[in-house]
């Protein structure tokens, strides 16, 4: 009987290790699935007269990938600011005096305060589980792969699966919520625990309208404004080689092995502006801190595939399969001036074991010879990746966060889950 050509399996969603359903025709001879009964026959160049005899597959598919996010909780920014020296409080006791003998009133600072006094109300501006509270979301990619069919129904496939980031924002600004500017308009800041940093840090001297200049020392103190990002992507390869072991007339089961690249991406990225009391800055006021986290594993897979024939042109297929990893983790933590005049990095790079399963459900139509369409969901779950739940380098008792001391907070995580829905098209020649 002829056969039909075959299915494109996708990778799986965002996470990494999908084994493909490769795009495959059907030998001749009883207990095939008889996947060639299209109507019409449309007279295209592709397929042949002889598919028992192998061949060339490609496919390509669109897919809509998302994974969980682990962010904890961090404070970021509270409004408010430090007054360094107590010029600004001996401001804000001043008054106006006009002098004896007349002529326009001249401003008298009143007593100067403690320094290293807060100011403001220290109500929490952002944090990084505010990064949590968006719905997590679809980011697009795509699949692309080939593969040659066997003689005996095995075949080889190549697949390579790429998403775009997804990105989670949030940010505090001037204004806060109910417009609770504070006396003196003093909420209108924001104020970051940031410390031991070097005076290329220092941010715009003159912040406010009164004190001293340098009085709210740090491009984190008295900060005009401040955002958080989150980004996360995913890639995966695969070469996969899939064998049929038991077939009928309406069913097959496959064994699929092969190798695997999975690789996620994430990182958390802050971005701090420091403005004169004019609204004025450059990118020397400008601090820019990004944690990254880089699982990059390697390993092989073994997996399990079931086939069933729906007729008039249907198959459902569902694919199960696991993967053992060799996790290389690259984690970086680093402040910089968005100008890169200057930076402070450190870099750290650990080996770990994460396996991962992976199961999908799809539907097949073979329209025409040598096509199929393919529509599916599917999932996978990896165990013992790394990531930085806390990704800003608190001081172990939590009052600030020390600049020179860039030990990032990486930690191992239990389970991290993608999955995410597909569509795609196989030809075979």
């Amino acid at each position: 009987m002829r056969t039909r050509a075959g299915w494109l399996a996708l990778v799986i969603t965002g996470g990494l290790a999908l084994l493909p359903a490769s795009a495959r025709a059907q030998t001749g001879g009883g207990g095939d699935l008889d996947y060639s009964r299209a109507m019409p026959v449309i007279p295209l160049p592709i397929y042949h007269d002889r598919p028992e005899s192998g061949g060339l597959y490609v496919f390509a598919e669109f897919t809509m990938v998302r994974q969980t996010r682990n962010l904890g909780n961090q404070l970021v920014a509270k409004r408010g600011f430090v007054d360094v020296d107590g010029s600004v409080q001996a401001g804000l006791g001043g008054t106006f005096v006009v002098p004896p003998g007349g002529g326009p009133p001249v401003f008298v600072p009143g007593p100067a305060g403690p320094p290293g006094t807060f100011l403001g109300s220290g109500v929490q501006a952002l944090n990084v589980s505010d990064l949590n509270t968006s719905q997590l979301t679809y980011a697009p990619g795509m699949i692309l792969g080939l593969g040659w069919r066997f003689a005996d129904a095995s075949a080889l496939e190549f697949r390579w699966k790429q998403t775009v980031s997804a990105r989670y924002n949030v940010g505090a600004d001037i204004i806060a919520n109910n417009f609770a500017v504070g006396p003196a308009l003093i909420d209108t800041f924001l104020f970051s625990p940031v410390f031991n940093f070097p005076s290329n840090y220092a941010g715009e001297a003159q912040e406010l309208a009164l004190g001293n200049p340098g009085a709210t020392y740090g491009i984190w103190n008295a900060a005009a404004s401040m955002n958080i990002e989150f980004m996360q992507r995913f890639t995966q390869q695969d070469l996969t080689y899939r064998v049929p072991v038991r077939q009928d007339d309406m069913s097959r089961i496959n064994v699929t092995v092969g190798e695997r690249f999975a690789w996620i991406w994430e990182r958390f990225l802050w971005r701090t502006v420091s403005q004169d009391f004019l609204g004025r800055s450059a990118a020397n006021d400008v601090a820019i801190f990004a944690n990254i986290v880089s699982n990059r594993m390697y390993g092989p897979t073994l997996g399990c595939e079931y086939e069933l024939w729906l007729g008039r042109a249907f198959a459902v297929t569902v694919h199960v399969d696991g993967a053992g990893y060799l996790d290389v983790v690259k984690e970086r933590a680093q402040f910089a001036l968005a100008d890169r005049t200057t930076e402070a990095k450190r870099q750290v790079v650990e080996y770990t074991f994460a396996p991962a399963l992976n199961g999908e459900l799809h539907l097949d139509w073979f329209p025409i010879e040598g096509i199929q369409v393919r529509v599916g969901w599917n999932s996978v779950a990896f165990f013992n990746t790394v990531n930085a739940p806390n990704p800003l380098p608190y001081t172990p008792d939590g009052t600030g966060i020390d600049f020179g001391n860039l030990n990032g907070h990486w930690q191992r995580k239990a389970i991290r889950y993608l999955d995410g829905i597909d569509v795609g098209l196989a030809i075979t020649f």
